[in-house]
């Protein structure tokens, strides 16, 4: 018997399915550094992100897995996609996941800053509005310099139980604006991740603060534009468009659409329609899992059905 058939037979995981699962968890996290606790990955941390990850997720996993997979190696790829996931999010509310999070809020929301356009070089990199440079591929200690040269630099008053803003809004923006100057050239999320953390020190746990840079990029990088990743949300949107009839294939990029349009499209009345888009969503709901992939996934089987109708 394998971890699949005894999910099957019991309907929960029992020792097959819990050390299935610690098996891919010792496997995926060694992509994520910075959750590396300071002792190193040893049997019980693993074990404990096990424990979390099945106090969050178990029972959404469970039924996923016994719905939509047929053996053991589709059960292990679907684990595998949800345990990184997991780990995504737990990332995410590191100190560098914090302060990555707070670059990309002020990056999106100042009109200071702009993404390079695709089609051009350092395209999806940072950069000042209009500005006509290459991506910078230079040292990253001048920026640091450059970032600890703003003057003026205004803490926040804070007494909650949250972590502590690294400074004024202002103040970071300056930081980005004199942080893009020196460079002269754009920028990765990642690298001005890393510049803020050395210009604030404190907002950096010493495990983070140590990560080499090649670790230090792993960690941060944006999730949804990892190589891996990439490559995993085609598999995914492939399986998913495999299952779709051709009229369900047809009517998806028309599925928010009025019912008219949704009519001419499956050649049908009103009632037909609305019970096929009904069915649809109701199939896309349970085929596509409501995780941090699931956004890229759709957009990816939109596109398989707009160009193999």
């Amino acid at each position: 018997m394998d971890a699949y058939r005894e999910l099957q037979q019991f309907g929960h995981f029992d020792q097959l399915g819990l050390k299935l699962l610690f098996k891919l968890m010792r496997e995926e996290v060694r992509r994520f550094p910075v959750l590396e606790p300071g002792s190193g990955w040893t049997e019980d941390s693993v074990w404990d992100l096990v424990q979390s990850f099945f106090a969050a997720k178990g029972r959404q996993v469970t039924a996923a897995v016994l719905a939509q997979t047929a053996n053991l190696p589709s059960m292990e790829r679907y684990l595998r996609r949800s345990i990184r996931n997991f780990l995504v999010s737990e990332a995410r509310k590191t100190p560098v996941g914090s302060v990555r999070r707070k670059i990309e809020e002020l990056l999106a929301a100042t009109l200071k800053f702009e993404q390079v356009p695709s089609g051009t070089p350092g395209a999806g990199r940072w950069q000042l509005v209009g500005a006509q440079f290459a991506p910078y591929s230079g040292e990253l200690r001048p920026l640091v310099a450059a970032a600890y040269s703003v003057p003026g630099v205004l803490a926040v008053r804070w007494s909650g139980e949250r972590r502590a803003p690294l400074a004024s809004d202002d103040s970071l923006i300056a930081i980005l604006e004199a942080v893009f100057s020196a460079a002269t050239g754009s920028l990765e999320v990642a690298a001005l991740t890393w510049i803020f953390l050395q210009r604030f020190p404190a907002a950096a746990e010493y495990a983070d603060a140590t990560l080499d840079q090649t670790a230090f990029d792993l960690a941060v990088a944006p999730f949804e534009d990892r190589p891996d990743v990439l490559v995993e949300v085609g598999e995914r949107a492939q399986e998913v468009f495999a299952q779709l009839s051709p009229s369900q294939r047809a009517l998806l990029p028309h599925l928010n659409k009025p019912a008219g349009d949704q009519m001419q499209v499956l050649g049908v009345g009103r009632t037909q329609a609305y019970e096929a888009a009904k069915k649809l969503k109701a199939v896309l709901s349970e085929m596509v899992p409501d995780d941090d992939l699931r956004e890229n996934v759709m957009l990816e089987v939109l596109r398989l059905c707009l160009v193999n109708p």
